[in-house]
């Protein structure tokens, strides 16, 4: 073979190889854009999915321990403010005054007052006062309620059971580290719940 016809095939050879090269590098960069395209679009889906997803309502969010002491807090509050309603039943001169003031000692008027105290919002406030007083009175059913000294001790076991399992049914919002958490203090915060029930009455006069 010639000199010039060597060189004319080497030509012809390296000619080749880089389009070969450029081929390969171009379906190298299509998988890439590809794979990034797919990616690009697993986290666009996933985005909006979360998006999509409603939020937890801050209102009726699972009771913590915390809202134990908030409804301790809460309760003082509003036994404040029905003492100082009853305080004006007292010195009242007309009856738009008295019905204020017996206005003044109910359970939805004293809402802000123990919201404020407990520092909640009165939505919040009111689903933490309901649940944890109905776990209370499960666990004190014989504070202001049945005596259960007249039952036998059959009849206690199966109340026992019954307030058992309705502390379960709560457990969406009551969980079981803050049932447990109350079981120690539950006559005291029982006590202090009918303290104020006792209030109210008496600021209403009766």
């Amino acid at each position: 073979m010639s000199l010039s016809s060597h060189r004319f095939l080497l030509s012809v050879l390296l000619a080749a190889g880089v389009v070969a090269g450029c081929g390969k590098k171009e379906s190298d960069t299509a998988e890439t854009s590809s794979e990034a395209q797919t990616a690009s679009e697993d986290t666009a889906a996933a985005s909006t999915s979360t998006a999509a997803e409603p939020s937890a309502n801050p209102i009726t969010a699972p009771l913590t321990k915390n809202d134990i002491d908030r409804w301790e807090k809460g309760m003082a509050g509003e036994l404040r403010a029905v003492q100082e309603s009853g305080a004006k039943m007292k010195t009242a001169r007309t009856n738009e005054d008295s019905l204020n003031a017996m206005m003044g000692v109910q359970e939805m008027n004293t809402l802000a007052a123990g919201a404020q105290a407990a520092g909640l919002e009165q939505e919040r406030y009111k689903f933490v006062r309901s649940n944890l007083s109905s776990v209370a009175g499960y666990m004190t059913p014989s504070l202001g309620g049945i005596d259960t000294t007249m039952l036998s001790p059959a009849q206690r076991d199966q109340m026992r059971q019954d307030n058992e399992a309705q502390l379960q049914r709560m457990q969406a919002e009551v969980p079981a580290e803050v049932v447990e958490a109350m079981r120690p203090r539950a006559v005291e915060l029982r006590t202090k719940s009918m303290e104020l029930v006792g209030a109210r009455l008496k600021g209403a006069g009766m």
